[in-house]
């Protein structure tokens, strides 16, 4: 992909991640002008949109919610709204009444209309007129890794992944040699990914004594921890080293919070891919899939965004086109086949896990989950029309070993009207469907 480089500015605070929350926001103050109502109807369609935790995580009906929860889901209306706000789409009155804007009722008929895509890069176009946020994240991926296309690693690694047993991890002592382990492996990614070679020692000490100030772990190192503190402690310790890969290594001006919630909003429109896990990595990717530039001489990106000073954000959106041979259709079967045999070699299964299959493609080919998409179904249409010299089976049932929560982070991906976990792909003429 070609290369942007501009200086990058700030992004903005926020305090919720799904663009969804605009459309459920609108949609409460179309029907209910009170506020307290709109919130009551705001709850119901946060339930039936599925936003908490995770977008596709199944959430639990709650009739009574504590006061906790009730302060927790204001919050959230609360937030919504005053971004609303700042973009024209609606007015708050003295009276404690919420009202529409015409560009708010011109979102609501978009969405239904249109559907949700059309929806969400209208509602990017508006926050990027106010902050420019999206350009200053896929700048500072370029400028971050401008040799690597703008890709940055963030290695993690669980206790687990690094061979300690939980139910031996119970003193200061042995908790302390589970980060000495980790900041080996995190120094030999270092010197894997970015051709650096650093000292974490130093880095190390400052977390534990961090930690055993705040009162998780004894300062005796032979004294036992809470065992109720330990998720607490582990995350600690990720979320340490995340931020110094953000903030020292790659030297990002913004915080964890800021750079995952833009992140994810601009995974949403398609201009960044961030993954929370890559097949063969210990940790998540995050690379742009879109340029910032005067103009580009290709077919396979689509402008989506023009800047004052004349420059465009393009994101790349290769399409099949109408051609039966195109020369992106057998790019993505050949990246997608190559990706399936890659995973397989790990596995004892005819089947693999698709949401693992689709971060190796996007970021093979450098582009979004909805582009993925997009040409997946296709492709999967071609397929069952038996235009293709494989043959692809896609089904909604998940891999016996992968629990609940992998599939609570990975996104499922919609082929042919429904939600699909796992895929197989036969090379050989007359297998199976």
């Amino acid at each position: 992909m070609m290369k942007a480089t501009v200086k990058t500015s700030s992004l903005p605070s926020r305090k919720f991640y799904f663009l969804d929350y605009f459309f459920i926001f609108l949609s409460s103050v179309e029907k209910n002008m009170i506020q307290d109502e709109a919130f009551s109807a705001f709850k119901i369609l946060k339930q039936e949109y599925r936003l908490g935790e995770s977008k596709y995580k199944k959430l639990e009906e709650v009739e009574n919610p504590t006061l906790h929860q009730q302060w927790r889901y204001r919050y959230t209306f609360n937030k919504v709204m005053d971004e609303c706000k700042e973009y024209g789409l609606v007015i708050e009155e003295n009276d404690h009444t919420i009202h529409l804007k015409e560009e708010a009722k011109s979102l609501l008929l978009q969405y239904r209309t249109e559907g949700p895509r059309a929806f969400n890069l209208s509602v990017f176009r508006l926050m990027e007129d106010a902050h420019k946020a999206f350009r200053t994240l896929v700048e500072f991926l370029y400028e971050a890794n401008s040799k690597g296309s703008g890709v940055l690693v963030f290695p993690h690694y669980s206790p687990l992944e690094l061979h300690f047993d939980r139910r031996n991890i119970q003193t200061t002592k042995a908790m302390t040699r589970y980060t000495e382990s980790l900041v080996k492996k995190l120094q030999g990614d270092i010197d894997q990914y970015l051709k650096r070679n650093v000292d974490l020692t130093q880095k190390n000490q400052e977390l534990l004594k961090k930690i055993t100030h705040d009162g998780l772990l004894p300062k005796s190192s032979s004294g036992r921890f809470d065992p109720k503190e330990y998720n607490k402690i582990t995350k600690r310790i990720r979320d340490f080293w995340l931020a110094y890969f953000l903030q020292e290594l790659y030297e990002c001006p913004y915080s964890m919070t800021s750079f995952d919630l833009w992140g994810y909003r601009a995974r949403q429109i398609g201009v960044i891919q961030a993954t929370e896990s890559y097949p063969f990595i210990n940790g998540k990717l995050v690379y742009p899939t879109s340029v910032v530039l005067d103009d580009v001489h290709s077919d396979d990106f689509s402008g989506i965004y023009h800047y004052s000073d004349g420059k465009r954000l393009f994101v790349h959106e290769p399409t099949l086109g109408a051609e039966k041979e195109s020369p992106y259709k057998n790019k993505f079967l050949d990246t997608l086949v190559k990706g399936y045999f890659d995973l397989r070699r790990q596995v004892r299964y005819y089947f693999i896990n698709l949401a693992s299959l689709r971060e190796i493609v996007c970021f093979r080919l450098k582009i979004s989950m909805h582009t993925f998409e997009e040409t997946l179904n296709v492709i999967y249409r071609l397929n069952l029309s038996g235009q293709l010299a494989i043959r692809i089976s896609l089904e909604v049932d998940k891999l016996p070993e992968e629990t609940s929560a992998l599939y609570m982070k990975h996104e499922p991906v919609m082929v042919d009207g429904s939600y699909r976990n796992i895929i197989a792909i036969d090379v050989s003429k007359g297998g199976p469907k």
